[in-house]
């Protein structure tokens, strides 16, 4: 659709004889052309909710599909949890694989998303997307009255885990981001995804991404219900527990290319990580990178090279590997987080614990950071070189020295935690509300 409508914009424009011109007309025929299509879809909503209460009028379960590809990036599964105790809702988790990147991550990240799912829903509410043995892929649209799914870019899905696939089948879609949105590029960038115009409804953490959809998006907001971040409600159910020794998370984030925008400083701190562990062996390490890092590192360092430096780093007897989809204890039961992971600059400082950022010298902050991202960034303690990283752990961690800890706490309650820990009732009463109408 995308090349068809370029075709159009370009049969429309090609007489217009100023290059620039020519193309900022093309682009707005294409936006228009893609909010026709939008505006399309808007228009089955209430034919489709007619058909669902009719179902519910019947005392049938609404069967709603959560796509899961990555276990790590499941931010929804608070909702699915809530379904699970509805008599409206019957939610199934269907897995399906990264088709963008290498087959090891393809078998890798499926069979792992599908584990995690099957020990905590069991086999009967876990489906397969995607057949080992035919190597076919399985479409699911006629099952579904409803979806949802953590992956908002349909080039990295099989065409029937697209966002674009489900809705011409009239099935809507609405969507919880897999990061924390409002604070960096990536959230613009997102915001003007045709993909993010087809949702039916994107539950936003904050008033932040509705300004920038305003701006930024297709539709301009229009799909867009301020509701707070779901995830952050499993922060209220977690208990403390006691522990004798300090607990530090590092957390390395995959972007470690040489582009301005890429915020991973990996290749600058990786040495000096064994070198931590053995300073401080008081301290407990937790290393969790991000699900790609592992991937990136081996096409640039090669396999051999990689695992040798991550055998080397977990051979030491205070640091553990973390690599589970759901990592609220974790940073509830920690004392620090180091990282340079974008949704987590935002997420941990709900947990009022101190946090250090790995600035990386080749980014550009001014382009990759909105707003709401640089006041998140501001209340780190940058981290530039190893002796920043020693005295972070030396002082902060282990002597508590922690002068940004008020205005930390002021500013998550404030401007993170919208809505905390009632996201996740807001959202299950807009879904029964406009989805199943008065019962």
């Amino acid at each position: 659709m995308k090349k068809s409508y370029e075709t159009i914009a370009k049969l429309l424009t090609f007489w217009i004889p100023i290059s620039s011109v020519r193309k900022n007309l093309r682009y707005e025929f294409i936006q228009l052309f893609k909010s026709i299509e939008i505006q399309k879809i808007k228009k089955n909503y209430p034919k489709i909710f007619k058909k669902i209460q009719l179902k519910v009028q019947q005392s049938k379960k609404i069967r709603v599909a959560f796509l899961c590809m990555y276990a790590t990036d499941i931010q929804n599964l608070c909702i699915y949890n809530k379904m699970l105790e509805s008599d409206i809702f019957e939610p199934y988790c269907i897995v399906n694989p990264d088709i963008m990147r290498s087959k090891e991550n393809f078998y890798y990240n499926y069979n792992r998303t599908k584990k995690e799912l099957i020990e905590k829903y069991g086999k009967n509410r876990v489906l397969d997307g995607y057949n080992f043995e035919t190597k076919t892929y399985i479409d699911y649209t006629k099952y579904f009255d409803i979806a949802t799914t953590n992956n908002p870019y349909d080039h990295m899905a099989n065409e029937y885990f697209k966002i674009k696939y489900w809705t011409k089948k009239h099935i809507p879609v609405f969507y919880i981001s897999y990061f924390y949105m409002g604070r960096c590029f990536v959230t613009i960038e997102n915001l003007k995804l045709f993909e993010l115009s087809c949702f039916w409804k994107i539950f936003s953490e904050n008033h932040y991404v509705k300004k920038l959809a305003e701006e930024y998006q297709i539709i301009k907001g229009d799909n867009i219900v301020v509701t707070g971040y779901p995830k952050l409600d499993l922060f209220n159910d977690i208990k403390i527990k006691p522990r004798n020794r300090k607990k530090v998370i590092l957390a390395p984030h995959h972007t470690i290319g040489e582009n301005d925008v890429y915020v991973g400083a990996f290749l600058s701190y990786y040495g000096d990580l064994i070198e931590l562990s053995k300073k401080f062996p008081e301290v407990d390490f937790i290393y969790r990178p991000h699900p790609l890092l592992e991937e990136n590192l081996t096409r640039l360092w090669g396999k051999e090279r990689y695992k040798e430096w991550l055998n080397s780093f977990l051979s030491q007897s205070n640091v553990a590997y973390s690599t589970e989809g759901d990592y609220q204890d974790l940073f509830i039961n920690s004392d620090a987080l180091v990282h340079d992971c974008g949704s987590f600059s935002a997420e941990y400082l709900c947990t009022g614990h101190p946090c250090a950022y790995w600035f990386k010298q080749t980014a550009n902050y001014n382009k990759i950071h909105t707003e709401l991202g640089q006041k998140c960034i501001d209340l780190h303690y940058l981290i530039k070189t190893k002796h920043d990283l020693f005295n972070f752990i030396e002082n902060t961690v282990i002597k508590g020295i922690d002068p940004k800890k008020e205005n930390r706490l002021r500013f998550a309650k404030e401007e993170i935690m919208v809505n905390y820990p009632n996201a996740t009732k807001t959202i299950m009463k807009i879904l029964i509300k406009e989805i199943v109408g008065d019962k």
